[in-house]
């Protein structure tokens, strides 16, 4: 009877391993490299965590996974792309705008965000008269265009070599740079504009128009092009996502602008 009674204790403990097994996190991780600063799609709130559409979607994208999430802060585009290359991160998720130069490079799968052909500089205070569109811009080194390193916004300047352009870290500092005068206007992404103008009233946008080869297909969240059975799961994922209405509810839920 006796050994009954130890036999049904060792079964009810290697029931409660599992069901505590069950439960615990996934031991797979999916590590995403983002950066702060760039709101409402990642930003840090007063407890210093991460917040904001991207990180949101993140979460849902891992859960659907399986895996746990992990955020890397990499400081700036470049860190990033650098960061994917060596495999430090699984994936991007950074509002990194799609186009064809960089689909050439990586992976790039789309969850939100529509074709822009357009680009806004923005301006403290008004609208330079004379400004009428960006080549008249050009050729004047005190007209100085602050624009985020290594992003969309970047590579579209440099389209325009006579432009005077200074690289910033931050949108966040970009704005700092027309607010006090170190710069005349600055590049900045569709989807941050409704933001920013919300953040700083005194903000006034001038739209310029973009050439077929420079314009952009949305956001996309990016990954290595040789990790084939991530970007098959990361699509099916945001396939889903998008089906079950859960994007929509994000951008209602951080009041993105469509």
């Amino acid at each position: 009877m006796k050994r009954l009674n130890k036999l049904f204790s060792l079964l009810l403990c290697l029931g409660g391993s599992l069901a505590a097994g069950e439960m615990k996190e996934p031991a797979e991780t999916f590590v995403v490299g983002t950066t702060s600063g760039y709101a409402p799609y990642v930003s840090l709130n007063s407890e210093g965590e991460y917040e904001g559409f991207d990180i949101d979607l993140s979460k849902l994208v891992a859960d659907k996974l399986g895996k746990r999430l992990v955020i890397k802060d990499l400081g700036s585009m470049p860190s990033l792309m650098i960061g994917l290359k060596q495999k430090k991160i699984d994936a991007i998720i950074w509002a990194v705008s799609i186009t064809e130069e960089r689909q050439k490079q990586i992976e790039m799968i789309y969850y939100q965000g529509e074709k822009v052909t357009s680009m806004p500089l923005l301006f403290w205070g008004k609208v330079p008269d004379n400004i009428q569109k960006i080549e008249d811009l050009q050729n004047d080194p005190k007209k100085i265009i602050c624009v985020e390193a290594g992003t969309y916004q970047e590579q579209v300047m440099r389209s325009y070599p006579k432009l005077a352009l200074k690289n910033v870290d931050k949108i966040t500092d970009a704005i700092m740079e027309i607010k006090f005068g170190k710069s005349l206007a600055a590049a900045i992404d569709h989807s941050l504009v409704s933001f920013a103008k919300q953040q700083n009233p005194e903000v006034k946008v001038f739209y310029f128009s973009l050439p077929p080869s420079q314009q952009c297909l949305g956001n996309g969240i990016c990954v290595n092009k040789g990790n084939a059975k991530l970007i098959s799961e990361v699509k099916q994922a945001v396939e889903e996502l998008s089906a079950e209405g859960k994007i929509l509810e994000l951008e209602k839920k951080w009041k993105m602008e469509t």
